[in-house]
């Protein structure tokens, strides 16, 4: 048996717990003095801070092995030690391991295992599942690099299930219709590869075999073209990407609307917002929905929402901009929608939200004002 250890954030919720462990849990109440729980100011996780006179309420669970090595794993990784400290359990002192902040956060208010499971349990729990899938292949410095991109990809499966698709046709078939076997992650980072053995079932109504199938995985995103009606011009962004730099195009520097990730937390109009400020530096006015879609089913969870944007061109063509940390190097093009329109027969636009965002235009703009 390894030394007990004293949980007082986001561990104390059973079922991360669980997922984090892979242990049923199994705890008692337990109490650090000269210390509190506060949150950390802004961010969706609390920290423990020494506080004369102070008690940290937390509770006293007893891992075996492996799943010590599990909990260090998913703490290690965000900048937490392993300290040794007396607390009291059941009227006695027990020598226990905390988990200690490195860094030192700034505090807000004294934290809530209550308030965090209605606003940040659900998504942590999930990013928790994919992300203990890397505690037998990466290191927890490594593994907390790519939680990020874990995280959107939580939040986008959350919002799959918020807003489903709806089956518009029969047979009615949903996603519980499917039957899964096993399921492998040989990749993650900004991207991850998911491998899934699995049968389903046929349009006949006869059940399929086990077949194996893999899709990049990734965060929902959004685009959007902005159109200034004064001018009838439209932006452009154009930048290297290296999907077409591996299909091995000669031109791997692509013409696309404005596009980014959904930040967990966010609307899909607040990143649309926020995306087009840092790619190209415009504010939008009035955004009109296009669509939501995904762009390549067969080997791509990504799930776009598009849009186009009212906004003040002028003096915006010829300008570089993009995320400095990100290597982003974004070039703005503002170009005459007819002209757009165009570069989709020439094959000079061969992106597929930009062609839909152009068609699109053209059929609404003499609505748009």
């Amino acid at each position: 048996m390894t030394k007990p250890v004293f949980l007082y954030g986001t561990l104390c919720d059973p079922e991360l717990f669980e997922i984090v462990s892979g242990v049923t849990f199994k705890a008692r109440p337990a109490r650090l003095a000269d210390a509190s729980v506060r949150w950390v100011e802004g961010e969706s996780f609390p920290i423990l801070k020494n506080a004369p006179y102070a008690t940290a309420e937390g509770l006293l669970v007893e891992p075996k092995e492996d799943a010590r090595e599990r909990l260090d794993f998913y703490e290690i990784g965000f900048g937490y030690r392993v300290e040794d400290r007396l607390v009291t359990s059941d009227g006695q002192q027990v020598r226990a391991a905390v988990y200690i902040p490195e860094a030192d956060w700034p505090l807000g208010a004294p934290w809530s295992l209550e308030d965090w499971q209605l606003s940040h349990g659900a998504l942590t729990r999930l990013a928790a599942v994919e992300y203990m899938r890397l505690f037998a292949t990466h290191q927890p410095e490594e593994a907390a690099c790519a939680f990020p991109h874990v995280r959107s990809r939580a939040a986008s499966r959350l919002r799959a299930a918020d807003a489903p698709s709806p089956n518009a046709l029969e047979p009615d078939m949903t996603r519980l219709d499917v039957v899964p076997e096993r399921t492998a992650q040989p990749y993650t980072d900004y991207f991850a590869v998911r491998e899934d053995w699995l049968a389903f079932p046929k349009f006949d109504g006869s059940q399929g075999p086990v077949v194996k199938r893999a899709s990049f995985m990734s965060g929902d995103a959004v685009t959007v073209l902005p159109y200034d009606p004064k001018s009838g011009d439209v932006l452009i962004v154009r930048q290297f990407r290296h999907g077409p730099f591996c299909r091995g195009e000669s031109n791997p520097w692509t013409l696309e609307p404005a596009a980014g990730r959904i930040d967990p937390g966010e609307s899909p109009d607040q990143a649309v917002r926020r995306e087009l400020l840092e790619e190209t530096g415009v504010v939008a006015d009035a955004l009109h929905f296009v669509g939501k879609y995904c762009p390549s089913p067969g080997a791509y969870s990504e799930f776009l929402f598009s849009y186009v944007a009212i906004a003040d061109l002028e003096g915006v063509d010829g300008g570089v901009g993009g995320v400095e940390d990100e290597a982003e190097d974004i070039m703005r093009h503002v170009i005459p929608l007819d002209e757009a329109l165009g570069m989709i027969e020439t094959g000079a636009v061969n992106t597929g939200p930009l062609i839909l965002s152009l068609q699109w235009l053209q059929m609404h703009r003499n609505q748009l004002v």
